[in-house]
């Protein structure tokens, strides 16, 4: 492994960090890169802000059940329209 690694190589790295854990020469390098990359850094940010943002706006729309049966008429009504020769 090279002693630092490079953008592409920390972002790859940060977007799999979402998914998994990364084995500890990856968590590593890609720490060592963020302490000197502040573009890195600000990736790695939004993409844990994105992830909050989605969590508390999924948690946020749980309970709703859908669009409305008169939404949902309008909308097949519409695609109909457009469809029909």
């Amino acid at each position: 492994m090279k002693w630092m690694a490079t953008c592409k190589e920390t972002t790859e790295r940060a977007s799999r960090a979402m998914d998994e854990r990364l084995p500890i020469g990856d968590r590593v390098a890609m720490r060592l890169h963020l302490a000197i990359c502040t573009n890195c850094r600000h990736f790695t940010q939004q993409l844990q802000d994105m992830r909050r943002l989605f969590r508390t706006e999924t948690t946020a729309n749980d309970e709703m059940s859908g669009l409305p049966p008169e939404a949902r008429r309008r909308i097949a009504t519409e695609l109909q329209n457009k469809l029909a020769p």
